[in-house]
């Protein structure tokens, strides 16, 4: 005679028990830790993920980083920041390309000036973008962020379509990234070298999480979106 595999199945810890009868029709679930039960969805699975903020249309797209504060130390922190999102976005089928973010800044720093700056409609059509996300530093520090915990950067993103010149998203003001590392040691930030590793740390961790604006992932405890600024 063959008998169906029952559908709730129930792990026991720190303490043995006898089997028990479990009724076909429950929901499958599994004990992590004494007295937690989780959804098997959950195990397989795994957490919820946080949707994406924003749909970005298929497009070739443009990643422009702009440090108008001078909050980073070094120009390539922008390539580091513009290649970690380009990155994201391709490795999830975002978009179908995405645009070097080092001939976006080589290009600006050759035709930027502080008497006529260069526009990012100029920028986007020099590339062949079709559509940019424009990334703002408003904050990247190496120590006191977090509440005085560690290295942290926050980044203001907009989303334009270049070809019609006309914001995405969000409709006003900029989405306000936030972006910090743990587990740095302190004494990293007192050599020219050591500043430089977290540097380059940082800036791809900032990259990640805006790329994760526009996709489904796992959420995390630290970082993520602070909202819309004006």
């Amino acid at each position: 005679m063959k008998f169906s595999a029952p559908r709730l199945l129930l792990i026991a810890c720190c303490r043995s028990a006898m089997p028990a009868v479990v009724p076909m029709g429950a929901t499958l679930l599994f004990a992590v830790g004494c007295n937690y039960l989780l959804p098997a969805s959950y195990i397989i699975e795994g957490p919820p993920k946080a949707p994406a903020a924003f749909e970005l249309p298929a497009k070739r797209t443009a990643v422009i980083v702009d440090d108008k504060l001078n909050r980073m130390s070094r120009v390539s922190l922008r390539v580091v920041i513009g290649d970690a999102v380009g990155t994201g976005l391709l490795e999830n089928d975002v978009v179908p390309e995405a645009i070097s973010t080092r001939d976006s800044v080589a290009y600006i720093r050759q035709m930027d000036s502080a008497a006529k700056p260069v526009s990012i409609q100029r920028v986007c059509e020099s590339l062949g973008a079709e559509q940019v996300i424009y990334v703002e530093i408003d904050e990247f520090q190496l120590s006191g962020g977090r509440d005085e915990g560690g290295p942290e950067a926050v980044a203001l993103i907009k989303v334009i379509d270049v070809s019609n010149v006309a914001r995405l998203w969000p409709t006003a003001g900029s989405e306000a990234v936030q972006s910090s590392l743990q587990d740095i040691n302190p004494s990293l930030i007192t050599t020219s070298a050591g500043r430089r590793e977290v540097e380059d740390k940082l800036a791809a961790q900032l990259g990640d999480d805006i790329a994760k604006l526009f996709y489904a992932h796992a959420r995390r405890e630290l970082g993520g979106r602070l909202g819309v600024k004006k």
